[in-house]
């Protein structure tokens, strides 16, 4: 770890680029804005740039209105701070700024398949949530924690360890929160945000998905799938079904789940989840995608149907030990 390397190079630099993965999640939205917060404090210039827009129930989070989405070129940054990445190809369009800027990188995650791609890595596997990595920069940077940081490092925590109900909740995981709600986190008021009330018309496509359960490898495995001409039909925003794979998971006997969204130009986004029997980074990472042992996901091309057998036929793999 080079805990020290990160917070020397954070009062060193006067302009800095914060950015996290595609398909941005509760852990890259609150972990950036937890540490841009800060960072701006301080007196730095700081551009939080990622390549998608966040989704709608993060919105909610003190700061959101820095986040930008990349319509361009990115420039004029002294270093570029990566957070919950595994590699800099992660970051999607907004690696090409990072790579042809040649400023020093500064890699910050908590995934054990991390390829330690920045000029500094400051990598924890133990730790259940990037934003834990925010946390410990913070007071090394001896900065004070306020209510609006707390709430965006408590929603990252909330979110990563899917409310403290996954593997990764562990006695410091909890202890954090208790001490993020103590400097001003209010643990209702976030939770309704992140898992709170949806629209008629979501949940009624949420039922369509759920009515598609189908049982695979002798109850090993639930998938569900949904149409894009369904998300269309119902003008629904596909953030908006952020966690739907985990009423998959909820199946009785199910080691995995899988949730198939049809996306646009023949692409199907596909979501994993696993009561730890099945690594499925292990299956995401196989098609460009990644995430945890537990909760992974990938874009991959093809049609629902064909898509649904590839991950099927990979996780009978991993299952089998292949």
């Amino acid at each position: 770890m080079s805990l020290g390397e990160v917070t020397n190079l954070l009062r060193d630099s006067g302009s800095l680029l914060v950015t996290s993965h595609v398909d941005l999640d509760g852990d890259a939205l609150g972990s950036e804005l937890g540490l841009a917060l800060v960072l701006k404090r301080m007196g730095k210039t700081v551009e939080v740039v990622n390549q998608d827009h966040p989704p709608l129930s993060y919105r909610f989070l003190p700061g959101s209105q820095m986040l930008q989405s990349l319509s361009g070129e990115i420039g004029g940054f002294e270093a570029a701070l990566v957070l919950d990445c595994t590699c800099i190809e992660r970051t999607g369009s907004v690696a090409a700024s990072i790579l042809k800027s040649k400023v020093p990188v500064v890699n910050i995650d908590h995934h054990h398949s991390n390829v330690h791609f920045g000029s500094i890595n400051f990598v924890r596997p133990d730790a259940c949530a990037a934003a834990l990595l925010i946390l410990q920069i913070l007071d090394r940077l001896g900065e004070s924690i306020d209510p609006d940081v707390a709430t965006c490092l408590y929603a990252a925590i909330l979110a990563e360890t899917g409310s403290f109900r996954h593997s990764n909740t562990s006695p410091e995981t909890l202890s954090v929160s208790a001490r993020l709600a103590r400097e001003g986190a209010d643990p209702s008021t976030i939770a309704a945000h992140v898992y709170g009330r949806k629209a008629p018309t979501t949940l009624r496509l949420i039922g369509h998905a759920l009515s598609s359960l189908e049982i695979a490898l002798d109850g090993a495995v639930s998938i569900i799938s949904l149409e894009r001409s369904k998300l269309e039909e119902g003008r629904i925003a596909g953030d908006e079904l952020e966690g739907v794979v985990n009423f998959a998971m909820a199946a009785e006997g199910a080691k995995a789940a899988v949730f198939l969204r049809e996306l646009p130009d023949g692409i199907v986004k596909v979501s994993l989840r696993s009561d730890g029997t099945v690594d499925v980074d292990l299956v995401a990472r196989q098609f460009g995608g990644g995430g945890h042992s537990n909760a992974a996901g990938a874009k991959v091309k093809g049609t629902l149907a064909d898509v649904k057998v590839i991950i099927l036929e990979r996780i009978a793999g991993v299952l089998a030990g292949r």
